[in-house]
């Protein structure tokens, strides 16, 4: 990358980790933070707020420094960790209750999307899949993409079209007292046909593609810790008994940790990359 684009996304990486990490640090042990919101809502915040605050954080730092050094494992890592921040944070953003946070709440937002922008321009003139060897990975990643996508999906759609169908208000929405879930918006507007996207690019060995699969896998990564962190909290606060689902999530992060990495180990050494295709 350009060093004036280092130097942009340097300066919004460090704010952003400021930012985030006093959000989350209020979110997980100033109890007031959510008091607004519902129950569940509230301890599924405070979950997110603690890997926020002891993973995602030193991620996003980790990640910067290597990317800094033009480690294209840590600028492709710091992709992803930036992409999941903001789209964490447009749920907080929209989906808590207005408190003593909002404001953070849209720099963080604010942050993670113009950093996140500036990065991927950065990329645009560099042929990104021939960073990578050739390797039937590609498809295999397709198709977990696909998987997922799907499975999202019909998890949305089951808890969707019923209200649809009978004129009512999911439970997702009434039970958190929500105009709509944010969660919905998001996944079936833009992360999940992203999935969806990325899954073809890779198919046909597009530059955008291997750019797009790296965010998504890490992103995957850090949302099912997170969801798997919401779910134990709720057990801890005695709002929900079952946690069977923390397991789903656990499984999916290390399919998606595994994926990674081996994708990550198909990244030619610079001197190794052909000059075009």
């Amino acid at each position: 990358m350009k060093k004036e684009h280092v130097k942009i996304i340097t300066i919004l990486s460090i704010l952003l980790a400021v930012s985030l990490a006093i959000v989350s640090y209020f979110g997980a042990f100033v109890s007031s933070t959510y008091a607004r919101d519902s129950a569940s809502m509230g301890a599924q915040g405070i979950g997110q707020d603690i890997v926020d605050l002891f993973f995602v954080v030193p991620l996003l730092l980790v990640s910067l420094y290597f990317a800094r050094k033009n480690n294209r494992a840590g600028i492709l890592i710091l992709a992803g960790t930036l992409f999941y921040i903001m789209y964490s944070f447009i749920i907080y953003a929209f989906g808590v209750h207005f408190n003593q946070l909002f404001l953070l709440y849209c720099s963080t937002l604010g942050l993670s999307l113009f950093a996140f922008l500036v990065l991927v321009s950065g990329l645009q003139n560099q042929n990104v899949q021939l960073w990578f060897k050739k390797s039937k990975l590609d498809n295999i990643i397709g198709i977990y993409f696909i998987v997922i996508a799907v499975m999202f999906y019909m998890l949305w759609l089951k808890d969707v079209v019923p209200s649809i169908i009978h004129n009512t208000v999911p439970e997702t929405v009434s039970n958190y007292n929500l105009l709509v879930n944010p969660v919905h918006v998001i996944d079936m507007a833009f992360a999940l046909p992203g999935l969806i996207i990325t899954a073809f690019l890779l198919f046909k060995r597009q530059h955008l593609g291997y750019i797009l699969a790296a965010v998504g896998l890490v992103f995957t990564i850090i949302l099912t810790v997170a969801l798997a962190g919401m779910v134990i909290m709720l057990k801890v606060k005695e709002v929900s008994d079952d946690v069977s689902v923390a397991g789903i999530f656990i499984v999916l992060s290390i399919i998606s940790t595994v994926l990674l990495v081996l994708f990550l180990m198909h990244l030619r050494k610079e001197r190794d990359c052909p000059k075009s295709l």
